[in-house]
């Protein structure tokens, strides 16, 4: 009987000392998932950023092609200007010219 209490108390001491044990497991695995859930959030806001980023890059992207398309018009418009300007000032001299035969 006096076998059957020593063994039963160091069951017991060592069943304690395992639970003692776990819990520090636990605390260490709640720590963890803690940290682990921190940086999904530092992750998911990241991530954000970058979409952000991304979408004001293409905006700026487009507004630039508009951009390249406005000055391209108005390049063509100068040069049909100064064309039409050259034309106009070819037809006053012709008219001067004609003028000054009489």
């Amino acid at each position: 009987m006096e076998k059957i209490a020593k063994w039963t108390t160091a069951a017991c001491a060592a069943a304690a000392l395992a639970l003692v044990a776990g819990c520090a497991s636990v605390q260490d695995l709640e720590t963890l998932q803690g940290q682990v859930d921190s940086l999904k959030g530092e992750l998911a806001a990241a991530q954000a950023a970058a979409d952000s980023a991304m979408s004001e890059a293409k905006a700026a992207g487009m507004a630039a092609g508009d951009a390249a398309g406005a000055a391209d018009a108005a390049m063509n418009a100068a040069s049909d200007a100064a064309a039409g300007g050259a034309a106009n000032a070819e037809k006053l001299d012709r008219m001067f010219e004609k003028v000054m035969m009489k």
